[in-house]
This record gives C-alpha cells, sequence and structure tokens, in this order.
C-alpha cells in the first residue's frame, strides 16, 4: 500500500522520500517507515480473502477454471468518443482454442533452456574451500550462454560466513570468454572474479563486496578507451565491491549503487542514474544525463572533447575541476584509483593517463550531487573502507 501511494509523490529520485522506502537518509527511515513482514503477509491474506469471495460469486473453484471465460467479463460502454470506437474484440477473444482443450499449462514446469552446467561445476570445485575459509585460485573457460555466474558461490559463502565473512581469504577465479549477463550478480565479500574477454548487461548488479576485473584478450590490436567492454545497467543498485573494466560500459552505468567502487574507460547515456554512494570514475567520454536523479557519492570524469559540461544533468548535480589547490586531495586519491585500476586490468590507457598526468589533471571533472559538500565527500575519501 506504501509502493501504491508513494507513485504519485514522484520524489524517489531526491531521497527524500515521505514514506522513509526510497531514502537513504537514516532519520527519514526512522520516522516515517513503520513496515513490518507480519504486515506485508497480513495484507495478501485479504487479498486471498477477497479473491475467494469473488470467485464464490462466479461459480468457480479454482483460478485454473477462469482462464480464458471470457464470456465472465462484460463490456462497458466508454464515456468518450475515443472509448467509444475501441474494439476489444482481440482481447476478448478465446484464440479459436476449443473449449474442450486445455488453456492452461499442464506440467509442474518447464525445463529450463539454462542448466547452469557451470555454475554448479563452480559450486562443486570451489565449496570446500569455502567451508574451511581456505581461499584458492580457479580457472573456468566462460560463453554468453553462461549467465548469471558467481551468484551461487556468493550465496554459498554468504550463507555460511556472511556477506564479507571471507573478505580476507577471497575465493580467486579466472574467466576467458565471453560472459552472459549479470556476470558477478550479488558478488558477495570473498569472491574475486577475473575476466579476460567481455561481458553482457548487469555486471556486478547488486553486488555487496569482493571485485570483479574485466580485460581485454592479450594482444588484442584495439584500444581499450574505443571499445565497448560490458553490457548496460551495470552495478545496478551494488551496495559495495570494485569493479574494474578496461573498456567502455552501456547505458545506465552504477544505476542506484549505494556503495560500489568502479573505474571504466567509458559509459553510455544516463551513467549514476539515481546513485546514493559509492564512486565512479569514467576514464573517458560519457552519454548524455549522465547523473540525473544522483543523490550521493560522487565520480571522476575525464573530459578530453570539452562536451561534458553539455551532457550532465544539471538538476540535482554540478561539476568542478580537481587541478586547483584546494583539491589537492582529490588529486592525490585519483591518482590512486586509477594506479589500483591499472594494476588490476593492465590498461595501457589508465597507465598512460598515469605517466602524463599533469597534462591529463586539469580535463577531469569532480561531479558531486548540490548539497554535498566538498569537505564532506573529503572526509568519505579518508574514511573509506577497503
Amino acid at each position: 500500500m506504501i509502493a501504491l501511494g508513494c507513485k504519485y509523490l514522484r520524489i524517489c529520485h531526491l531521497n527524500n522520500c515521505a514514506t522513509g522506502v526510497a531514502t537513504q537518509q537514516d532519520k527519514l527511515r526512522q520516522d516515517y517507515f513503520i513496515g513490518a513482514p507480519e504486515m506485508v503477509m497480513n495484507f495478501f491474506k485479504f487479498v486471498a480473502q477477497e479473491t475467494r469471495e469473488w470467485m464464490a460469486r462466479l461459480g468457480v473453484s479454482k483460478l485454473e477454471e477462469l482462464v480464458g471465460r471470457t464470456d465472465l467479463l462484460e463490456v462497458l460502454e466508454g464515456v468518450t468518443e475515443k472509448q467509444r470506437n475501441l474494439d476489444l474484440t482481440p482481447i476478448l477473444s478465446s484464440a479459436h482454442v476449443p473449449a474442450d482443450k486445455p488453456h492452461t499449462c499442464q506440467v509442474p514446469k518447464n525445463v529450463p533452456f539454462d542448466k547452469g552446467e557451470l555454475a554448479e561445476r563452480m559450486v562443486k570445485e570451489t565449496l570446500a574451500a569455502i567451508d574451511a575459509m581456505a581461499g584458492g585460485e580457479f580457472e573456468y573457460r566462460i560463453t554468453n550462454c553462461d549467465r548469471s555466474i558467481g551468484a551461487r558461490i556468493s550465496g554459498e559463502i554468504a550463507k555460511r560466513h556472511g556477506n564479507q565473512g571471507m573478505a580476507e581469504q577471497p575465493i580467486t577465479i579466472r574467466f576467458n570468454g565471453t560472459a552472459g549477463q549479470s556476470f558477478g550478480v550479488w558478488n558477495a565479500g570473498g569472491l574475486n572474479m577475473y575476466l579476460e574477454g567481455d561481458a553482457n548487461d548487469y555486471v556486478g548488479k547488486g553486488m555487496t563486496g569482493g571485485k570483479l576485473v574485466i580485460r581485454p584478450p592479450k594482444g588484442s590490436p584495439f584500444k581499450s578507451q574505443d571499445t565497448s567492454i560490458i553490457g548496460n545497467t551495470c552495478l545496478y543498485g551494488a551496495t559495495g565491491g570494485k569493479l574494474f573494466a578496461s573498456g567502455s560500459a552501456g547505458e545506465r552505468f552504477g544505476v542506484r549503487n549505494s556503495g560500489a567502487h568502479a573505474v571504466v574507460e567509458g559509459v553510455g547515456d544516463h551513467g549514476c542514474e539515481y546513485m546514493t554512494g559509492g564512486l565512479i570514475t569514467v576514464l573517458g567520454r560519457t552519454g548524455y544525463n549522465f547523473g540525473a536523479g544522483m543523490t550521493g557519492g560522487f565520480a571522476y570524469v575525464l573530459d578530453e572533447d570539452k562536451t561534458f559540461v553539455d551532457k550532465y544533468n544539471h538538476e540535482l548535480v554540478e561539476i568542478q575541476r580537481i587541478n586547483s589547490e584546494e583539491m589537492e586531495a582529490y588529486r592525490h586519491h585519483l591518482v590512486s584509483v586509477i594506479e589500483e585500476f591499472v594494476a588490476e586490468t593492465g590498461s595501457s590507457w589508465g597507465q598512460s593517463i598515469i605517466d602524463n598526468f599533469d597534462d591529463y589533471v586539469g580535463q577531469f571533472w569532480l561531479v558531486k550531487p548540490k548539497a554535498a559538500s566538498v569537505q564532506k565527500l573529503l572526509n568519505s575519501i579518508r574514511h573509506r573502507p577497503e
């Protein structure tokens, strides 16, 4: 019911949700959100009871008996001329399925196309190391049919040791090939995954810890900063961990990120959308609408072609250079961020920036929410946990 009321306020992106749900502000959550799991359970009990009452009125005992029963629907005359001219015949059609033929699924479940064979193999081979909290290194070939790789291992880690319980004794897995969707989804602290190749959409979705490193195959002749290496909507809802990708990401990179640290060499439209925390560093071009709805965290953006002022969203974020004397701490921090990125990915583009940093530093923007002070962000840098 809260969600039904909230949709009319349309302020989720402002981080000041009036019900304390879509916000990271502790005060709003404590003062306004009074929900409990029992309330949701009670609500659905009422839904079930009312459904039974309507089914009794219609003379049916099972929901399956209602499938295809368009004869129970009554078409009301429209109020406006446009509504009266609306032809609902295709919706009310029985699709010419005979009444004596099944109208519902006749098997308990469909056999999944993706049997998760690689994921199952990975769990079997790493489980002993997870149980013993011993860490270890493993290698696998991966294809774009292998989706949500890492999710099952993260689940086993979290079930036994919590989200960050193995952070000091991580499992390290090295892949070669192309990863399917959601590589590193819900990645737990204690799982570091290295991919030599590329990945599809949703890399690091909901990740809470650990490390994801993606780099082109050795000997690749192309320039990584001019080439896509991961897809759209990466780090969606991430709360922690690190993502380093030697190449460009697609659209909506870092959307709703609230704690992850990432470095990429370019992003598409809507980067850092609705971001509430964390750090995003873009060593290259961005698309339009960068920082839309961004209320927390911050970003570094390299703007070589001087177009970023026309690409970031001016409503909630502001930008400033970091090459002034009062921004010296940010300058040093940016160097350390890029150095770690280069150490993990071997990026020649990142190394070039480091080698010529005095020439590049004046082309970087610090992107931050308008409500955030530079000093507060500086403190978050100094006290950021590794």
